[in-house]
C-alpha cells in the first residue's frame, strides 16, 4: 500500500466495501462473519488513509468509525489496536488533536494490554509526537523508550517488512524517534538517525523517503542552514503530493525559520503548500 500514490486507490476500494457489505447481509455463520468483518475493517482503515487527503475530514473521519466498528465486532483485538492507533496518527497529522487523538492512544494501549503488537507501537509513537506538540518532554521520551520496547518484541514478521502497512522496520524506527526528538528541537540527535533510515527505505517508498527528506530540512532549518533546509524542502516538495503528513512537516518548517527569513521567496512558496490548512 504505501507505494501507491495517495488518493489512487478510493475507487477501487469503495467498489470492494460496497460488494462486500452485499456478502455480510447475506452471511449468517459467526466464523465466516468474523472473517469478512477483519476484511471490511481494513478496507475501511485504507479508504480513510485516502480520504484524508482527496475529500472531507469528515468522510475521512466517518470510514475509521467504520473500521473501528467492523474490527471490534470481528473479536480480533490486534486489528481493533491497529484501527486505532492509525486514527490516533492520522489525527495528528490532520490537526484534530485534544481529548479525540489522545482518547484513540488511551483505548489501543488498553486493548494491548501490553501484548507487543504493530498496533502498540504506533499508538506509542503517536502519543510521543502528541506530548511533544504540547511540550512535555520527559513523558514524550518516555513514550519513545516505551515505543522502542515494543519494537524489540515484535515479531520478525513486522519487522523484516519493509514495504506493506504491516511492517515496522529499523528504519521507520528511526523516523519515528527522529521525529519526535526535531520537534523538541533536537535535530542535532536526529540527524544520524535520519540519514540510516534513508539509507535502508527502498527506493520504491517514494512517500516514505520524501517524508524522511523533509524531516532533514527541518533539522536544518532548526541549526540556521536555512537556505538548505528550504531547498531541500522544495525540491521534495516539487516531486510529490503534498500529502498531510508532509504538509505537516512543511508547517513545522516555515515555524522554525527565523524572521527575517520568512520573507524569502523559498519560504513564501512552502508556507502557500499550507494554505487552507486547519483543524478537522
Amino acid at each position: 500500500m504505501w507505494t501507491e500514490p495517495s488518493g489512487s486507490r478510493i475507487a477501487e476500494l469503495a467498489g470492494d466495501i460496497r460488494d462486500l457489505n452485499h456478502v455480510l447481509t447475506h452471511t449468517q455463520v459467526s466464523t465466516e462473519r468474523a472473517t469478512l468483518l477483519r476484511v471490511y475493517a481494513q478496507l475501511a482503515a485504507f479508504m480513510a488513509f485516502d480520504l484524508a487527503e482527496s475529500s472531507s475530514a469528515r468522510a475521512c473521519w466517518r470510514s475509521w468509525r467504520a473500521a473501528r466498528l467492523a474490527a471490534d465486532a470481528s473479536g480480533d483485538r490486534e486489528l481493533s489496536v491497529w484501527v486505532r492507533a492509525g486514527e490516533a496518527s492520522q489525527s495528528f497529522y490532520l490537526r484534530r488533536l485534544g481529548p479525540a487523538a489522545e482518547t484513540l492512544v488511551e483505548e489501543a494501549v488498553h486493548l494491548a494490554d501490553g501484548r507487543p503488537c504493530l498496533g502498540l507501537a504506533e499508538a506509542l509513537k503517536t502519543r510521543g509526537r502528541i506530548l511533544a506538540t504540547h511540550g512535555r518532554v520527559d513523558l514524550a521520551r518516555e513514550a519513545l523508550d516505551g515505543f522502542r520496547d515494543v519494537y524489540e518484541r515484535l515479531p520478525a514478521s513486522v519487522t523484516n517488512d519493509h514495504i506493506s502497512v504491516w511492517g515496522m522496520p529499523l528504519e521507520g524506527v528511526q523516523y519515528a524517534e527522529a521525529f519526535v526528538l526535531t520537534m523538541m528541537g533536537d535535530g542535532g540527535a536526529a540527524a544520524p538517525m535520519l540519514e540510516h533510515a534513508l539509507a535502508s527505505c527502498p527506493q520504491e517508498k517514494a512517500g516514505g523517503r520524501a517524508n524522511i527528506g523533509l524531516l532533514q530540512a527541518w533539522g536544518l532549518v532548526q541549526g540556521r542552514e536555512v537556505s538548505e533546509g528550504l531547498g531541500h524542502a522544495l525540491d521534495i516538495t516539487a516531486s510529490l503530493p503534498v500529502t498531510a503528513a508532509r504538509r505537516k512537516i512543511v508547517r513545522e518548517i516555515v515555524t522554525a525559520l527565523p524572521e527575517k527569513a520568512r520573507t524569502l521567496p523559498a519560504a513564501r512558496e512552502l508556507h502557500a503548500l499550507t494554505a487552507g490548512d486547519r483543524p478537522t
